[in-house]
């Protein structure tokens, strides 16, 4: 039977680890790219930047990123990482394909407030308000 409780050795059921071979200051900036499918470098520059506006909250979070979050293991593989983990900026479809999408679902939606004003402006929306005043 497996356990399925989330904590650090299973990188809390979200494949969340720092990754110290590949960061200089324990991995955690590396670690936390990897989760969130952006560069290294994107997360250093927030890192940095935290770090000259709110220096002593940054500090405490790095230092807890260290302590919170395990390494990442060896036998783990960037392909199954990828395969469990449907990142942030991991798009499927093109963006036309996106675009045509919430276009359909904006039309449909459209056409629900219209019938929902129809009923509001009707006269049976009317008689039922003033049945229901009384």
């Amino acid at each position: 039977m497996q356990d399925n409780t989330a904590n650090k050795a299973n990188g809390y059921n979200r494949n969340l680890y720092r990754n110290p071979k590949r960061g200089p200051l324990a991995g955690v900036c590396t670690g936390l790219a990897e989760y969130f499918e952006i560069p290294v470098w994107v997360a250093r520059l927030i890192a940095i930047s935290l770090f000259i506006f709110v220096s002593q909250l940054f500090v405490i979070a790095y230092v807890a990123g260290i302590f919170l979050l395990a390494k990442r293991p060896a036998s783990h593989s960037q392909t199954r990482r990828q395969q469990q983990h449907n990142g942030l900026f991991n798009y499927q479809k093109p963006a036309s394909e996106r675009l045509r999408n919430i276009h359909e679902r904006l039309q449909a939606l459209d056409e629900k407030l219209r019938g929902m004003e129809g009923y509001v402006t009707s006269k049976k929306y009317q008689f039922n308000k003033e049945i229901n005043d009384l």
